[in-house]
């Protein structure tokens, strides 16, 4: 094979034109080690010379970042966070190193590379959500039409488009505190803003608690699951958020909030401003980049330089991995999808990559598969996960 050969099959890789037979070839060129050697090569060099801007040139590289902008004007609804350095990484490297890199929307899913199979497909979610109210009374927000929904005191309640919901106070007077939970299902979202204007994104299988108004010289407010928060500044009335043992003040500032039991850590990461993080025996303030993990036994650690965008690539319609385990993957799959995964044997392998939340979850899985690392069996909405 010719190196011009290779590069026309890239070219197909890169824009969704190969066969099967020519994905088959692809795929075995990029289990010899001159070719890996290759695209090594690339990466250590051509890579690090072209962020993506400016001029072109006639290298591979450029060729490459073409494609994918053209893919992306073709493509509106699909977003590519991995434009720089990890995009060109994630789609050349599917066979090198330990790690597994999958990819999504440019490669076709020849059917015999997998053993994925289903009757029927299991959808994403959506915009679902259960909103409580202070009386005890529930209003299922996804059936519910759009307007006003309720009145509590002198906070307005209104359903707007796109699974939003929002608090209007129309007086300065405080009335007595009454507290809301709106709650989101496996396969659920929401977005939500509060009364005093900040806005929150719940993710599947959350929950938030909060006052209908805000009062006093604080704002509470409880959540359970995972939650993005764009707080409205206000420097007399902190912000707090409490989620499980952990305690978030803030007085103005974008973080997000992990807090699933399934997890093994609470984790705050932060976007923007400072926040102070609280376990109830020590506290530490974080910078933008910063992530507090606070485990069930207590214990402040805290990671510098995150990846941000792959903590809230779940609020922009991502799932988004970067050298994640099986497991990690899968728990969010599971509350997305609503699905339950049943593990057969150990698998160490370590993935990176991301897939819009729109693909059903047979697509996740496939893609999943064609990294060689795992495999899985359908049966339902029960999921065997072996090696």
């Amino acid at each position: 094979m010719q190196k011009n050969s290779f590069q026309e099959l890239l070219d197909k890789y890169l824009t969704g034109r190969m066969t099967e037979a020519e994905w088959e070839l692809f795929r075995s060129m990029l289990n010899q080690p001159e070719y890996r050697e290759q695209l090594e090569a690339l990466i250590d060099t051509e890579l690090e010379e072209h962020t993506f801007e400016g001029e072109q040139d006639n290298s591979i590289l450029a060729s490459i970042q073409e494609r994918l902008q053209d893919n992306i004007k073709k493509r509106p609804g699909t977003i590519f966070s991995f434009i720089k350095k990890m995009a060109v990484a994630c789609t050349l490297m599917v066979a090198i190193a330990g790690t597994a890199y999958w990819w999504f929307s440019l490669k076709p899913v020849p059917e015999k590379e997998v053993t994925v199979s289903s009757n029927t497909a299991i959808t994403p979610g959506g915009n679902k959500a259960i909103l409580q109210l202070g009386n005890g009374a529930k209003i299922i927000l996804d059936n519910a039409k759009e307007g006003t929904l309720a009145q509590q005191g002198q906070a307005k309640i209104v359903k707007q488009g796109n699974g939003q919901l929002s608090y209007n106070v129309t007086g300065n007077t405080p009335d007595a505190t009454v507290y809301n939970t709106i709650s989101t299902p496996r396969g659920g979202q929401y977005q939500l803003t509060l009364s005093d204007g900040t806005k929150v994104w719940l993710n599947a299988s959350s929950s938030l608690r909060y006052p209908a108004a805000f009062s006093g010289k604080e704002r509470h407010v409880q959540l359970t699951g995972e939650g993005y928060f764009e707080v409205a500044k206000n420097a007399s009335m902190p912000f707090h958020v409490q989620a499980g043992n952990v305690d978030v003040e803030v007085l103005g500032t974008h973080f997000n909030i992990n807090s699933y039991t399934d997890e093994p850590s609470i984790r705050t990461t932060l976007l923007e401003g400072s926040v102070k993080v609280t376990d109830g025996r020590q506290a530490s303030m974080l910078k933008p980049g910063q992530e507090a993990s606070v485990k069930p036994e207590g214990g402040i650690k805290v990671q510098s330089d995150v990846d941000t965008e792959e903590v809230i690539a779940w609020k922009n319609g991502i799932f988004q991995f970067k050298a994640a385990d099986i497991e990690t993957v899968l728990r969010q799959a599971a509350r997305w999808y609503d699905i339950q995964f049943e593990y057969k044997g150990g698998i160490s392998a370590r993935f990176s990559g991301q897939i819009s939340r729109s693909a059903n979850a047979e697509q996740l899985l496939k893609i999943l598969e064609l990294t060689g690392k795992v495999q899985f069996e359908i049966h339902g909405k029960n999921i065997v996960v072996k090696q």
